[in-house]
C-alpha cells in the first residue's frame, strides 16, 4: 500500500471559482461557441408536504428528472451576475482578531465549513482590511478606515490600539446591492490574472515588522539602533520607534521584494531584549490578489426575474424551487445547439377555444377518450391560465396531446378544445443541473420582481 499523502490546496477553490466566473465568456477556438452557458431555473408550483419546511433536495436520477419536468422558466446568468464571495465579518470593537502569519494556515474551517480565523474585516464604509498585527492578542478598539492621512505609504492603518490593518479594497455600491447580504460579501476578481511575480513585491515583500518584546535600556542618542533584516529577498529596511527606553514599534522604510522568508534582529551597543517578527507577504504583496489572499471558497450567482419577462413568465403563480443549469441546449429550427437566449419559457402552451370555466394553477389537466383521468392519453400540471387569450401553460407533461381534442380540468371541471400547441424551444433534460434550492413559496405578481442570490461552495 502506498504511503504517499496529498492535499488539494486552497488554490483549487480559486480555480473552480475562476472557472465559474469566466465560463460565460470563454469560447471554443474556431467555432467561438461559449464554453460554459449558465441559466437560473424556476421550478415546482405544487406544495410541499409542509410549505413552511421545504425538504432538502437530493441527487438521485428520479429527483433530477422530476426537477426538469417541473421547470417553467430559465434565465441566462452572465459574468455580470457572478462574484466570488467570502464570509462577511463586520469590524466590532473589543474583539480580538487573528493576524496574518506566513507560516500559519489562515483558512482553516470548523466542522460546519466556516472559517475559524477572523483575520479580515469590513468596516462601516464597506472597506475591507486584512489584519497584519493584533498587538500580541489585544482587543481591537479602533475601527480601521481608508482616507488620505489615515494610512502609511503601504496602505496600512494603525490606530492607538496598535492593530495594523492592510487596506484591501472597497465594496462598490453596485456590488453591495447585488452580492452582499447578512452572511456574505463580494471580493473583486480583477487582480487574479496578471503575473504577481512581476509586481513590485515580486515573490513577496515585508510590509510590517511586529514587536514581540520591547526590550529595555535602549538609547538612540548615545547608541545607534539598527533593524537587521535577513532573508532570501532584497531591499527591505526599517527603523525603530522608541517609547522611553523600550522599542514600541518598527516602521518600514522599504518593503523590499522577492522574499520567501525573513528574520529580524535589533542591534545596538546599548539596550537588550527587543525581538520582532517579519512575515513575508503573499506573492505579489498584500492586497494584490484578494480572492486568493482571503481564502475565497464560494461564488455567488444572482438572477432577477422582473414582472412577466416579456410575456414568458406568469405573474399569477407561486413557486418553490430554483437552481442552476450548466450548458443546456435549445432548438434552432431543425438543429440543436447550446442555449444562448436571454431567457426561455419551458412550458408547453395550448391555445384553447372559448368556453366557460377557468383552469386553476396546480390542477391536473388531461385528454381522455372516456373523459376520465384513469384513461388519459395526455396529462399535465397547470402552471397558469390566461382567460383573456385562452392560453394554458403546462408543465410536467406526460403523453401526446391532440389538437381538436378536449382538455379536461380534473379539479375545476373545465373543458375546452385544444386549437394549437406551442412547444418550448428550450430543450428540457439537456445540460447539467449543478445546484438545486428548495424554498418556501414565492408568490409572483404583475408589478413585482424577485432577485435571488445563490451561493456555491468549492
Amino acid at each position: 500500500m502506498s504511503a504517499n499523502n496529498g492535499i488539494l490546496t486552497y488554490n483549487n477553490s480559486l480555480y473552480n471559482i475562476s472557472s465559474v466566473y469566466y465560463s460565460p465568456t470563454a469560447t471554443i477556438p474556431v467555432t467561438e461557441q461559449i464554453l460554459g452557458s449558465l441559466y437560473c431555473f424556476l421550478s415546482r408550483v405544487l406544495p410541499w408536504d409542509n410549505d413552511a419546511l421545504p425538504p432538502a433536495p437530493t441527487q438521485d436520477t428520479k429527483y433530477i428528472n422530476q426537477t426538469f419536468k417541473n421547470m417553467f422558466f430559465v434565465k441566462k446568468i452572465t459574468t455580470n451576475d457572478i462574484s466570488p464571495v467570502i464570509e462577511r465579518i463586520n469590524w466590532t470593537t473589543a474583539t480580538v482578531y487573528e493576524y496574518y502569519q506566513d507560516d500559519v494556515n489562515m483558512f482553516t474551517l470548523d466542522p460546519n465549513g466556516s472559517i475559524t480565523k477572523n483575520f479580515y474585516v469590513k468596516n462601516r464604509f464597506d472597506q475591507v482590511f486584512k489584519c497584519l498585527w493584533n498587538n500580541s492578542g489585544a482587543t481591537s478598539t479602533v475601527e480601521p478606515y481608508f482616507e488620505p492621512g489615515t494610512f502609511n505609504a503601504n496602505q496600512i492603518f494603525q490606530g492607538v490600539d496598535n492593530y495594523k490593518w492592510k487596506y484591501m479594497y472597497t465594496i462598490t455600491s453596485g456590488n453591495k446591492l447585488k452580492y452582499m447580504d447578512e452572511a456574505w460579501m463580494p471580493v473583486p476578481i480583477g487582480k487574479s490574472l496578471p503575473n504577481a511575480v512581476s509586481s513590485t513585491a515580486g515573490i513577496g515583500d515585508i510590509e510590517v515588522i511586529n514587536i514581540t518584546s520591547p526590550g529595555t535600556n535602549y538609547d538612540a542618542v548615545n547608541a545607534a539602533i539598527s533593524v537587521v533584516i535577513t532573508g532570501d529577498g532584497t531591499g527591505a529596511s526599517a527603523n525603530v520607534v522608541l517609547s522611553g527606553d523600550t522599542i514600541s514599534d518598527i516602521t518600514i522604510a522599504n518593503t523590499g521584494s522577492n522574499y520567501t522568508y525573513a528574520n529580524v534582529s535589533i542591534v545596538s551597543t546599548q539596550g537588550t531584549g527587543a525581538t520582532a517578527t517579519a512575515y513575508v507577504s503573499p506573492i505579489g504583496g498584500h492586497g494584490y490578489n484578494p480572492v486568493n489572499e482571503l481564502g475565497t471558497r464560494h461564488v455567488m450567482l444572482t438572477c432577477s426575474f422582473t414582472r412577466d419577462e416579456s410575456g414568458n413568465l406568469p405573474t399569477d403563480i407561486d413557486f418553490r424551487q430554483l437552481g442552476v443549469i450548466l450548458n443546456p441546449s435549445a432548438y434552432f429550427g431543425t438543429t440543436i445547439g447550446l442555449a444562448n437566449a436571454v431567457n426561455y419559457k419551458t412550458t408547453t402552451d395550448f391555445i384553447l377555444s372559448q368556453g366557460f370555466g377557468i383552469y386553476t394553477p396546480d390542477e391536473i389537466v388531461y385528454q381522455s377518450p372516456s373523459g376520465l383521468l384513469v384513461n388519459s392519453t395526455f396529462s399535465a400540471t397547470v402552471l397558469s391560465f390566461d382567460s383573456t387569450t385562452n392560453t394554458l401553460k403546462l408543465i410536467n407533461t406526460l403523453g401526446t396531446a391532440n389538437n381538436s381534442g378536449i382538455i379536461y380540468g380534473n379539479s375545476s371541471g373545465t373543458t375546452r378544445v385544444v386549437l394549437q400547441q406551442q412547444t418550448p424551444t428550450f430543450m428540457l433534460y439537456s445540460g447539467n443541473i449543478i445546484y438545486i434550492e428548495n424554498r418556501e413559496p414565492t408568490q409572483r405578481n404583475s408589478d413585482g420582481s424577485e432577485q435571488f442570490k445563490l451561493v456555491l461552495g468549492y
